[in-house]
């Protein structure tokens, strides 16, 4: 890693956050600075750390991998520092996730290089490596396919400059492939078939729910595909439409690579191709997953893209920030006691976060019913975030410890009785409803007491539209008439159980708002 000193600029500069990438492969960082319009980037850094090296398939990270990965955070760590950045953001993707091991990681990264790393789910990789392709690519009203080749997974994702239709994270990146059919070294005719054969297999049911949605055109992002791109060398040929950070790549030119770079050790492939040697060490796993995506899909032609996870990260960060800038402030103090909480009480954040956003779509789209107001949004969000805090104490009465947990949580920058909003409305998220005189209830006045019923309402529609834990149901539109409220759920998969549940738990926000409810299940 280059460690040669920066000088950060001291004059004039706006808000600047670094976002680190802990990839089963590679750690990524880059540095921007917020503009009036957007931001810019001012540093990037990359290490070939490899954390997934003997080890993934459940099984733990090494001793050595451990310290290559903190040694390299500590070292991003002491950039950042130096451009005075405002916020670092680490997430960590397959090899973490995997990792029966994974806190010694996560808490020597605290320890030793100040950052703290947050380990996501396949689907929150999924949406940020797709707001990265779209910051970077220009749709033109056309669907695409995004395709990105870890080290770990691979992720797909379909969808317009608008709107995710489908996304689904599989573990079969570069390095694993690699390291599972010994084409980590030269390797001969029968390993690639083995891979193959393998990915074919694995990757025949989402592929063919992409290819029955169909699409415009495919960009694949990660530094496998930017290599393999790079060494194609195609740019020229497919000129119209060709912009800064993007390649062509065909897969008569991929399958032309496989075959030169399969047959040689590490060594060698590094030499002929010139390319690092880690690198020269995952390409033909990543090359074959790659053209197995095209040959199931029908795919002359893609594009790669060197916007990844890290491009979204920022992306998903700024554009927070702009839309909460009116308030900044005692919010983003609230939002930080929050999460801090969630991540003391070990909740599951891809799930509770998807249930938030499930939430705010229907406050949103029934404003007109509950009347409640953006501060009220805020709250329903943080229970949202919160309503199972009390999981690791007991599943049985998971939400009575919840409210119990929320209430004693001393949350930075909220007032008493927003907690206690909080509190309540995660405690008759489930079960009893908020309706009578209850202890829970008796520090609230009528005017709180009615926001908590209708927050909660809302909570235990949200909670069933995520009853698997699988994102089933992607996004949901509510229609309101006067005597019905009509929910229609876009599913990126088959989402019968969240179809069922989110009717049964309805019936309270029925009589609560004197409506029928009913569901539709938009067709995939």
């Amino acid at each position: 890693m280059n460690m040669a000193p920066r000088q950060a600029e001291s004059d004039g500069r706006g808000w600047r956050m670094a976002a680190v990438d802990v990839g089963t492969n590679s750690i990524h960082m880059i540095i921007v600075e917020a503009q009036r319009h957007g931001y810019r980037i001012i540093d990037k850094e990359k290490e070939m750390v490899q954390l997934g090296r003997d080890s993934l398939e459940g099984r733990p990270l090494t001793e050595e991998a451990i310290r290559r990965g903190v040694d390299t955070l500590k070292a991003m760590g002491e950039i950042a520092r130096r451009w005075q950045v405002d916020e670092i953001v680490a997430v960590a993707t397959s090899a973490l996730r995997e990792a029966p091991n994974r806190q010694s990681f996560i808490a020597a990264a605290k320890r030793t290089a100040g950052i703290q790393v947050r380990v996501i789910s396949g689907e929150e990789e999924a949406d940020y490596i797709y707001r990265a392709v779209r910051s970077a690519v220009d749709f033109h009203d056309g669907t695409a396919l995004a395709v990105d080749i870890g080290g770990g997974s691979i992720e797909l994702i379909v969808g317009t400059s608008g709107e995710v239709f489908f996304t689904h994270s599989e573990p079969a990146g570069a390095l694993r492939m690699s390291q599972r059919f010994g084409l980590d070294r030269a390797a001969d005719e029968d390993a690639v078939k083995r891979c193959r054969s393998f990915l074919r297999k694995t990757l025949r049911k989402p592929l063919a729910r992409v290819a029955e949605l169909g699409f415009d055109f495919t960009i694949a992002t990660s530094g496998t595909a930017v290599t393999l791109a790079e060494l194609a060398a195609e740019a020229s040929r497919f000129g119209e439409g060709v912009v800064s950070g993007l390649r062509w790549l065909s897969r008569a030119r991929l399958r032309q690579l496989i075959d030169g770079l399969t047959p040689l050790n590490v060594e060698a492939r590094a030499k002929r191709f010139g390319i690092d040697t880690k690198r020269a060490a995952t390409i033909v796993g990543g090359s074959i997953a790659l053209d197995v995506i095209m040959e199931q899909l029908d795919i002359d032609h893609l594009r790669a893209c060197d916007a990844a996870l890290r491009e979204g990260i920022v992306e998903a960060t700024v554009s927070a920030r702009a839309a909460g800038a009116e308030q900044a402030g005692a919010g983003s103090i609230r939002r930080a006691a929050v999460l801090e909480l969630a991540d003391r009480t070990r909740v599951d954040m891809s799930h509770a976060t998807h249930v938030a956003h499930l939430a705010l779509r229907i406050f949103d789209q029934t404003q007109r019913l509950h009347m409640l107001q953006p501060a009220e949004r805020e709250l329903l969000e943080y229970a949202a975030l919160l309503h199972e805090a009390g999981m690791h104490v007991s599943y049985q009465r998971y939400h009575k410890h919840s409210y119990y947990l929320i209430s004693h949580a001393g949350l930075r920058g909220m007032t008493g009785d927003q907690v206690a909003v909080v509190a309540a409305a995660v405690r008759y998220h489930r079960k009893r409803t908020p309706d009578g005189d209850g202890r829970d209830l008796a520090q609230l006045s009528r005017a709180q007491r009615e926001v908590v019923r209708k927050l909660a309402s809302i909570l235990r529609v949200a909670d069933a539209l995520d009853r698997s834990r699988r994102a089933a149901v992607r996004d949901v539109a509510v229609k309101s008439t006067k005597r019905r409220l009509h929910f229609v759920l876009r599913p990126r998969h088959r989402a019968h159980v969240e179809h069922v549940a989110a009717a049964r738990k309805a019936k309270y926000l029925s009589r609560l708002f004197g409506r029928s409810v009913d569901f539709e299940l938009a067709a995939r």
